[in-house]
Parts: C-alpha cells; sequence; structure tokens
C-alpha cells in the first residue's frame, strides 16, 4: 500500500494524500480479491441506495460441478474460471443492478428497483443465457452454468431475507436440474421429485 501511495505523497498535499489513502482502502474493503469484482460488503452498501417503494430484486447464482473443474484442472485453474464468470456477470449487469461474489463458486446480482416481478424473470432468464455461453481459459474452451434463484421483495426489507429467499429458489433450480438428468429414461420417483416451491416472494 505504501509503495502505491508513495508517487502522490511526492507530488501533492498531505489532505490529498489522506483522501487518496481513504478511497484506495475503501475500494479493497468493497472489492473481491479474487475476482475484482464487488464482495459481500460492496452488496450490503449497493442494497442500502434502494430502501425506498417498490419492488427490489436480487440473484443468487451457483456454479454447477465446479468441484469437478477444480478436481480435472486444479484450483489455480478454477480460480481463473471464477474469474471469468465474474468479468462476464460484470460485464452484464444493467444500470442501477450490481454483480458480486459472496464466497467460493456462489455469486449475487442485486438488481436494485424493478418494475415488476415478470421484468426480474426476464433479466433472471438473460443472466442465465448469459452464463450457458462458453468461456476461454487458459486456452481451453468450457461452459459454466449456473443455477440461479430469483427472490423479489418490497423495498427495505433486510438483505438477509432476500438473499436467503433467492438461495432457497436456487437450490430448487439444482436439484430439479439434477433430478432431470438422473431421471433421464427412468420413471419418476416421489423421492426425485424436487422441493416444494417457496410460497415467500
Amino acid at each position: 500500500m505504501f509503495a502505491e501511495l508513495a508517487l502522490p505523497l511526492a507530488t501533492a498535499g498531505w489532505a490529498t494524500v489522506a483522501t487518496a489513502a481513504a478511497a484506495f482502502l475503501n475500494r479493497r474493503l468493497h472489492t473481491d480479491e479474487l475476482t475484482g469484482i464487488g464482495n459481500r460488503a460492496a452488496l450490503r452498501r449497493h442494497a442500502r441506495r434502494f430502501r425506498r417503494c417498490g419492488l427490489v430484486g436480487a440473484l443468487l447464482i451457483d456454479l454447477d460441478h465446479f468441484k469437478a473443474i477444480n478436481d480435472t484442472h486444479g484450483h489455480e485453474f478454477g480460480n481463473d474460471v471464477l474469474a471469468a464468470v465474474a468479468a462476464r456477470l460484470a460485464e452484464n449487469t444493467a444500470p442501477g443492478e450490481r454483480a458480486v461474489r459472496l464466497h467460493g463458486d456462489e455469486f449475487a446480482v442485486h438488481l436494485g428497483h424493478i418494475g415488476s416481478r415478470a421484468a426480474a424473470k426476464q433479466r433472471a432468464d438473460e443472466i442465465a443465457q448469459v452464463l450457458a455461453e462458453p468461456l476461454q481459459v487458459r486456452g481451453q474452451r468450457l461452459t459454466a452454468l449456473g443455477s440461479v434463484g430469483l427472490a423479489v421483495a418490497e423495498a427495505g426489507a433486510p438483505l438477509g431475507e432476500l438473499l436467503g429467499a433467492a438461495d432457497r429458489r436456487m437450490y430448487q433450480a439444482k436439484h430439479a436440474q439434477r433430478s432431470a438428468v438422473a431421471l433421464a429414461g427412468r420413471p419418476r420417483r416421489v423421492r426425485d421429485l424436487p422441493p416444494q416451491p417457496d410460497h415467500a416472494a
């Protein structure tokens, strides 16, 4: 950090340096070190901008079969995949939205204010389509599909509740995908049925 502030210190006053240092620390506090996009702290800060009236939405995204990528190619390659996914999410966020990495292979996109639940569903579908497009990582072409969970709530609802609802829907989507693969060509069994829908928004 001190090396990065050396040049400003030599050419500007202490007040300017202090401002630069504060901005630098603020960026560090709100940035995921691995991917360069926002982190959970950035998500909380972004969500506070949308406390008043209307609806807000959030997507929770968990990469499918990411452990297999790590096991096959190694953790450094896996980290590059996470960075590529993060970049794609950041590139495809609309004004008022914020993409962040929560932890591991789990990401979130806060949609900000949305006009309707249908509009939020459309954004969820668009993000899922973006994730389905192949990535180029270290000269290899691969697809890092993600299960996407959507939640919509009134503005001012606690962020934890919004993410919790999105998390439940994400796991429902993941379970449904696994069941569809497992049951291909076989009769459906009761234990293979996906969880019952969550009645929360």
